[in-house]
Order: structure tokens, then sequence, then C-alpha cells
């Protein structure tokens, strides 16, 4: 057997044998994000820390798993206000009122960490509410050349793109907006298979408020609003006339809609029992929403989720529905690639032995 002819199979069984690596070649990409104000925010990567200035940005990190790039937060993402755990044991110097009236302090605050070296304006974000009033105080941090990104979202999807621009942000994988917007269409598919597809087949809901002796009704454009939608509900209080997400109403509009199911606003200080004496029909569920499924975080499909269970409970029920892992079957169709071009190279390799 010639030199050549024994190399030939000593490269064949190196295939067959050994492992191929294969390699992409890593590109650093600026990372480009608009938000609810339309700025454009430009960073050179992932940040390396943020001030989560509001509690749906502190819990938010939480769930993904990046807290630890949290170097200030605003005083209502504290554990005494927000009831989130894992900042119970952060130094009260960490939180802040984050308002308008107190801009001032707020600027002081995070032009120390600045001079501390905690805080790299080029690199760095803050996270806040993307409200009208704190308009002023986004303007003058930005006037001294912080990043600042607001959210303000009017919807389930909205939510979940809030919680997919953080991850990116941050450098998270987007496991958990992923898993937000399959709960949705697990929800929508579970429901298309059943035949409840029609205004006419699906539950009477509407949300209400009532705060200072006045009641609101949930019109549309409102993430509270969005939960009947998403979970399959008919929101019978939606008027087309009105281009406002609320409207003031009495409890006689209620009797009249006759929804089935009632969402009532979870800081509603009284109970979804006595919220029902003042309606006055028994035969309507009233159910009092958690206050942390209207934010802006994760907790928002649990929210979805519970309330297509209270709709739906034939459908729904138990856990929440978990995305397939489908990295495995991924990691399969590699390797049976690999696999493929490895048997063309050796056929053709003794081919062109047994040629010669």
């Amino acid at each position: 057997m010639t030199p050549k002819k024994i190399l030939a199979i000593c490269a064949i069984l190196a295939l067959l044998t050994g492992t191929i690596p294969i390699t992409a070649a890593e590109e650093s990409h600026d990372i480009v994000i608009k938000d609810s104000r339309g700025v454009t925010i430009v960073l050179p990567g992932p940040a390396t820390h943020v001030a989560a200035f509001g509690a749906f940005a502190t819990k938010t990190l939480v769930d993904i798993g990046k807290l630890d790039k949290a170097v200030i937060f605003d005083a209502t993402s504290a554990y005494e206000k927000s009831g989130i755990m894992e900042v119970k044991n952060v130094s009260s110097e960490k939180f802040i009122t984050v308002s308008n009236s107190n801009k001032d302090a707020v600027i002081q605050n995070m032009l120390k960490l600045v001079d501390d070296g905690e805080w790299n304006k080029t690199t760095d974000v803050i996270f806040g509410y993307g409200y009208g009033y704190l308009s002023q105080l986004w303007t003058e941090l930005e006037g001294y050349g912080f990043k600042v990104m607001t959210f303000y979202p009017t919807s389930y999807d909205g939510v979940v793109q809030v919680v997919k621009d953080i991850e990116t942000v941050v450098g998270a994988e987007h496991d958990v907006s992923d898993q937000m917007a399959y709960v949705k269409t697990y929800i929508a598919e579970t429901l298309e298979e059943n035949g409840i597809n029609e205004t006419s087949e699906k539950v009477r809901a509407l949300y209400a408020s009532y705060s200072s002796n006045i009641l609101k009704l949930g019109n549309g454009g409102s993430i509270t609003v969005d939960f009947i939608n998403a979970a399959g509900g008919f929101n019978v209080a939606n008027d087309t006339s009105k281009a406002v997400p609320t409207y003031s109403a009495d409890f006689t509009a209620i009797l009249q809609l006759e929804p089935e199911f009632v969402l009532l606003d979870g800081y509603y200080t009284g109970t979804a029992d006595e919220f029902k004496s003042l309606i006055g029909d028994d035969d309507i569920v009233v159910y009092k929403l958690n206050k942390t499924w209207n934010s802006y975080c994760p907790d928002a499909m649990t929210g979805l989720w519970a309330i297509a269970n209270l709709f739906y409970p034939e459908y729904f029920t138990g856990e929440i529905p978990v995305q397939a892992d489908n990295t495995e079957s991924d990691d399969m169709v590699l390797y049976v690639g690999v696999g493929i071009g490895v048997a063309i190279v050796a056929v053709a390799t003794l081919f062109v032995l047994r040629k010669r």
C-alpha cells in the first residue's frame, strides 16, 4: 500500500471517529432599540450596569437572572412596597424616589455613580416608565449624557416586547419573553381547536376599577383589557365611540352589559365580594386581579394564564404550560448534517483510491 493510500485511509478514520469543530465568526454588533417615546438608544454591546427606575424593571431583571446589573433602584422597587424578595437585603441607599419634583436628587445620584466608577454613560442604561409626567426628568438626564430607555406598553404583546428589550440590553437569552409569547399562543390555539373563535362563543367579561366612589370600565388600549381578549373573552364594555382606555359609568351599566365575569382592579381597597355586593347580581363572577399582573414584567404571563383558567376551566388548569426546549433537536440536525458531510467525503475518497 502506497504512503498516499495510507494517508487517505487515516484521514477517513479521523473523519469517522473524530469530532469536527464548527465555529462561527463572532461579530460585534450595536444594540439598537427604540423606546416608548420614539427615542432610539444605541449601545456598543450589552449594558454593564442599569438603573431600575420602576418595579417592573426590577422584577424583570430578577426573572431573567440579571439583577446584579442594577446599581440603583426607584423607591417603589423596595421590598416594603414591591414585595420583591430578591431586593429585601439591598441597602436603602440604593433606592431613590424617581419623580420630576425629586429630579435634582436623581441626577446627583446618577452623577455620583459616574464619579465612583459604577456607571459608564456610553455603555449603561436607565430603565423607566414612559409616563408623560416623567418626561422632564428623562430629558434632563439625557442632557447630562445618560442613556434613558422608557416603556409604556398597552397590550400583553407590548409587555412581552418590554421583557425582550430588557433581555437584549443586559445580554440575556430571550427565554422568558419567548415563554410569555408561547403561553398566549397556546391559549389561542387551544380555543381554536375547541371551536371558540366567534364572539357569540366567547365568555362575556369586563374590567372595572373603583376608587373615590368613581367607577370606571375598561374600554381598550390597556394591558388589563387585553387580558380579556388574549384569554379568549369578549369585552362587553368596549365602546368604539370612546377613544379613552377607560370611561366613567355607574353600577347599573354593569348590569345592562350582562357580563359573566368582572375583572376587578387589584388596587381596589375592598374584596371581590364587597364589590360584587355593589353590583347587586350574584350570578356575576367578580375576580380581583393581582397588582403585579398589570405591570410591565413577566408576571403578566401569570395573570393571563389565571384569567384563561377562570374563563375556560374545562380547557385550562394547573401549571403554566412550558414551551418545549428545541435545543436538543437543533443539535441533532447539526449532528446529522455533519455526519452526512463526513460520509460524502469518505465515499469520495474511497472512490479515488479504487480508481488508482
